[in-house]
């Protein structure tokens, strides 16, 4: 997927230095161009056609304000930043997605840019449910991948992160036998299909489809699916559902 452009536009040198030195931590976006001032930062928009622009407010002559309303027929996604914190609702009211107010913290930053990637992400999600009945999408934070629910073996909970992985046919598709996502277990339980995937532990996910048996080491459950010489924990409090689950299948 080709990384989304970005343009900067502020006066103050240490601005555009600190939101630099975020987005190269983005293998999503690219920077296209910088502006100092109101009139060239409309040529700059104009121009390059940016995905996403980062936008100060106070610049000498031409604000960010008049900016936006004269490039309102490009189409961009908009973050504006300012000092001071009582031009929030009119920012909001130019339809900014987002509003910083300077000296804006790293993490901050940070922030604001995975707002803006994963209302996409949403978006595409959107699209994708509307055309593709039996498909995830998931953000691996390099791409945006659709994955079929048939090519997930199962999926593993480590940290903060999520685990996908992929079953033969997946891996294959996707060149990669796992995605990593921070989409929550509970969230991935509601768009999975339960009849299929099972929440058998707190940490884990599996396809049904793909079990190969339930087996007993050292007094505790497992299960072993196909393409996977992971052993997967079953719960005691889903054991018996499981079991169930396993002779109606049969």
């Amino acid at each position: 997927m080709k990384p989304k452009t970005v343009v900067i536009i502020d006066d103050e040198a240490a601005a555009r230095h600190n939101l630099k030195e975020v987005i190269k931590n983005f293998d999503e976006l690219k920077i296209v161009g910088e502006a100092t001032d109101g009139k060239s930062a409309i040529e700059t928009i104009i121009v390059k056609c940016p995905d996403i622009v980062f936008l100060d407010i106070e610049m000498p002559e031409v604000t960010g304000f008049d900016v936006a309303m004269k490039t309102q027929h490009v189409n961009y996604q908009l973050v504006f930043l300012t000092a001071y914190e009582h031009y929030a609702l009119r920012a909001f009211n130019t339809n900014a997605i987002d509003y910083l107010v300077k000296p804006a913290r790293p993490e901050i930053i940070t922030k604001s840019i995975h707002k803006i990637l994963w209302q996409e992400l949403y978006a595409i999600e959107k699209k994708v449910k509307s055309t593709c009945k039996n498909c995830l999408v998931l953000s691996d934070h390099k791409q945006q991948r659709v994955i079929e629910y048939t090519h997930i073996n199962y999926i593993e909970s480590i940290g903060r992160y999520r685990r996908i992985h992929l079953t033969e046919t997946g891996t294959e598709l996707h060149k990669t036998a796992t995605i990593i996502s921070e989409i929550t277990l509970d969230t991935l339980c509601e768009q999975l299909p339960g009849e299929v995937f099972y929440r058998l532990h707190r940490s884990y996910i599996i396809n049904s489809s793909r079990i190969l048996e339930l087996k007993i080491q050292s007094r505790r459950h497992f299960i072993r699916l196909s393409s996977s010489d992971t052993l997967i924990p079953v719960s005691r409090s889903f054991l018996n559902t499981l079991k169930k689950r396993i002779k109606d299948r049969s």
